[in-house]
């Protein structure tokens, strides 16, 4: 028998619902490579053989990689399951409050998808949500016991009843959330530590994200979670759901806009903290043309706790174009004497907006680092401990992740050889927001292309690129090959003194010369006064 039969007709077409469900929804929606994956694990499970899916099995079938390949080197199985967790749990916690026939599971150490029914009665170890990756699935005659009871007068009587004992735990629930709503702790599963340490696990820090204009939360790329639209008074929402968001992998934030007058009362503890605004500018399609951006059209103000922050403030020219997210950073910002923080959003021309506000604790008069793993679709945690962003910011170039690690890790480098086994490649540009100050920039570099041991020829002189930081030259005819002396050797430029732009920004470009530019990871740091 195999899972297909053990599940029964209409359990099979409930979970192929909630999958299609699941894949058009905004965690997933966005990548491919994770649809892909979800719908090979969840229908293998269902009518595959019957063994536990393998991360040699997954490799070869779905991801074409040689039977023989090296599961040390090849990470892409364990990457892309670890984003499928995250995913879910970003989907679920979405999607809280909706009752769900069945709910899809990948378990931490397992290949295999479950399924969690909405009653007692309807629960199906398919497969046992506590197997590892490398366990057989249940016996036969485990799985017998488990088959759907095949008199239909008593499946009558039992369905319902658990109708209405599930319409009495719903009740029961919303009645506790509703006397508990504000202080909202969803819970999502911890995944087991994979052979990269990718933060998919909700961060414990007292920070508040909030997506404006949104009913649910949201767990962004690098991890962070996002709760809904609170602490507003004055405005309205609008939200447009398939525009296209640039210099972002987190689109959906920037697609809710308040728009008006209105403002936000944020309560928060007696301490400094680092205020970040998200803006993108997509209602002014009928400003735009061959022959403007759109320029000039809307123009606000941005005050904190009565202080002006931005005054005249257009988004369109602070992000260089519509449908471009567009961040501004504050440092040494702090509650009012009341216990909150007041921000207003006034109107000049046209109409306010804003599209999402995080506030962040710091020591005082410091600012977070900004670390960018280029082309890497998540966080990541280097062996000091330092926590890397996901890919973000970027205009144009592509991404690419490796599946064989150019940089081979060493008794020096046993864990931080990972950090190039993902770049940006291309002719792109990066536009990293910075509250006012003075910073040290420091680009990683691997040639990981072009030399004997990689796919590309030549070596010497075959990549050759500029690099701009601000308008300002930093490289000039840069070799990865010849600065670090051959293939696979990590090198770091380091450059001191740099400020942002008007704009709040610290804009590196990658221009190519012969080949093509890229890069592995970008660390911003302030300088010490």
């Amino acid at each position: 028998m195999n899972q297909l039969e053990a599940l029964g007709e209409e359990r099979e077409q409930a979970v192929l619902a909630e999958l299609n469900h699941v894949l058009e929804s905004a965690a997933f929606r966005t990548s491919r490579r994770c649809r892909d994956f979800l719908t090979y694990i969840v229908k293998h499970t269902m009518s595959g053989p019957q063994v536990t899916l393998k991360e040699r099995s997954i490799g070869v079938d779905l991801f074409q990689l040689p039977h023989d390949f090296d599961t040390g080197q090849h990470t892409i199985v364990r990457v892309t399951a670890s984003e499928v967790r995250k995913k879910l749990a970003q989907y679920y916690l979405a999607e809280n409050g909706t009752v769900h026939p069945v709910r899809i599971d990948l378990p931490p150490g397992s290949y295999s998808a479950g399924f969690k029914w909405a009653t007692v009665a309807t629960e199906t170890p398919v497969p046992a949500a506590t197997q590892p990756a490398e366990t057989d699935l249940p016996s036969p005659d485990l799985r017998a016991k488990a088959d759907i009871p095949r008199k239909r007068s008593h499946w009558r009587g039992q369905r319902v009843l658990f109708s209405i004992l599930a319409v009495l735990v719903l009740m029961g629930t919303l009645l506790l959330w509703r006397s508990h709503r504000t202080v909202p702790t969803p819970v999502v599963p911890k995944p087991a530590p994979e052979a990269e340490p990718i933060a998919t696990s909700l961060p414990s820090d007292p920070s508040v994200r909030l997506i404006v204009g949104s009913q649910g939360t949201y767990i962004d790329r690098s991890g962070r979670l996002w709760g809904p639209d609170r602490f507003f008074s004055g405005g309205s929402v609008v939200v447009r759901p398939s525009e296209k968001i640039y210099r972002t992998l987190d689109p959906d934030i920037y697609r809710h806009v308040r728009q008006g007058d209105f403002q936000y009362d944020i309560p928060l503890k007696t301490s400094v903290y680092e205020l970040h605004l998200l803006f993108a500018e997509t209602g002014l399609s009928d400003f735009i043309s061959a022959e403007s951006s759109g320029e000039g059209q809307r123009l606000f103000r941005v005050s904190a706790n009565g202080k002006p922050m931005l005054d005249f403030f257009d988004v369109v020219a602070d992000a260089a174009g519509a449908n471009i997210s567009d961040e501004r950073v504050f440092r040494n910002v702090s509650p009012a004497a009341d216990g909150f923080l007041h921000l207003s959003f006034t109107s000049i021309r046209s109409t306010a907006i804003l599209s999402g506000i995080e506030v962040v604790p710091v020591t005082p008069g410091t600012v977070r680092p900004l670390r960018i793993r280029a082309g890497w679709p998540s966080s990541w945690q280097d062996s000091a401990g330092q926590q890397w962003d996901a890919d973000a910011y970027f205009l144009g170039g592509n991404a690419l992740v490796r599946t064989t690690n150019p940089v081979r890790a060493s008794d020096t480098m046993p864990l931080d050889a990972a950090l190039y086994s993902s770049e940006r490649w291309g002719h792109f540009s990066y536009a990293l927001p910075v509250p006012e100050g003075r910073y040290k920039v420091t680009l990683k570099f691997s040639e990981g292309h072009y030399g004997h041991r990689n796919t590309g020829v030549g070596g010497l002189g075959s990549r050759v690129f500029d690099v701009y930081c601000n308008g300002v030259a930093l490289l000039r005819n840069f070799d990865i090959y010849k600065e670090a002396g051959g293939e696979g050797r990590p090198l770091d430029r380091t450059f001191s003194g740099i400020r942002p732009n008007a704009q709040g920004k610290i804009i590196l470009s990658f221009v190519p010369i012969r080949g093509m530019a890229c890069v592995n990871g970008i660390d911003i740091a302030e300088e010490p006064k």
